[in-house]
């Protein structure tokens, strides 16, 4: 069995236009269920070298938060904070963790949703990289010896629940390239809060978004860098099944009833 924990960076809904944040990633961390114990007492014994007890009931390792020295963070030097990202993504590759990650530029996003259903719809990105995240993740652990199964753990964010537990059920009961053949439940959905895995992908979520922007020509800071080249060796690419995400949105838009403008899956 394989936990594959998923966070995204970059969400701002079913705005496309925020200048801000101009391209969505949606990233998966793959584990084995043999691992996760040491992979967590790995994480915590980071923590508890960066940041010490006491610390928050409600502490939580945030991408955004450590970059920019935020809330709890605020206290430490950059240089501290980056070391813990760095100690953190190292303990990633030490266990050999796979980064899956699909991006997508809202921009270019919002043109296709324009020129293929008109004015008036709108469909959360988050929507369309699921299924293409998913896909990858399929084939990456029905390409491993036995086929193992495996299982969504996702954030607890209520814009988004829904969609991925439709996009599951849908997704595992069609025939064809998308279909979710080693996918078991329909997913779990937790507080990032409480499981160190999930900030884990946060962190390499963000990195990922930092890679993206700098490849359309975006500029990142000196300090994203270093994020970039410890996440590089995480990645498995897989393969793109972008068309076949394509046609399934197309295919699912038409099969709302008139006048739902929501973009749901």
């Amino acid at each position: 069995m394989y936990l594959i924990y998923m966070d995204e960076s970059g969400q701002t809904g079913n705005n496309l236009n925020d200048p801000a944040q101009p391209i969505f990633v949606l990233a998966a961390l793959i584990v084995p269920e043999t691992i996760w114990l040491a992979l967590e007492q790995d994480l915590v014994a980071v923590i508890e070298k960066y940041f010490p007890a006491p610390r928050p009931m409600n502490f939580e390792i945030h991408a955004k938060s450590v970059y920019h020295g935020e809330g709890y963070f605020r206290q430490y030097p950059m240089n501290h904070r980056l070391s813990f990202r760095d100690e953190w993504l190292r303990i990633s590759q030490r266990h050999d963790l796979k980064l899956i990650y699909r991006s997508i530029v809202k921009k270019r996003f919002h043109n296709w949703i324009r020129s293929t259903f008109g004015s008036g719809v709108s469909i959360n990105p988050h929507v369309a990289a699921f299924p293409l995240v998913a896909h990858a993740v399929n084939d990456y652990l029905a390409s491993l010896q036995d086929s193992p199964l495996g299982i969504f753990i996702v954030d607890e964010n209520r814009e988004i629940i829904s969609d991925v537990e439709k996009a599951i059920f849908l997704l595992r009961g069609m025939e064809g390239n998308l279909k979710l053949d080693r996918i078991i439940e329909k997913g779990f959905i937790i507080d990032s809060s409480k499981s160190f895995l999930l900030q884990l992908c946060d962190l390499c979520a963000y990195s990922a978004k930092k890679k993206e922007e700098r490849k359309e020509g975006l500029p990142i800071k000196p300090i994203d860098e270093g994020g970039i080249q410890m996440m590089e060796p995480l990645i498995h690419r897989g393969d793109e099944a972008l068309q076949d995400t394509l046609e399934w949105l197309v295919e699912q838009q038409k099969k709302k009833r008139p006048g739902n403008k929501s973009g749901s899956v």
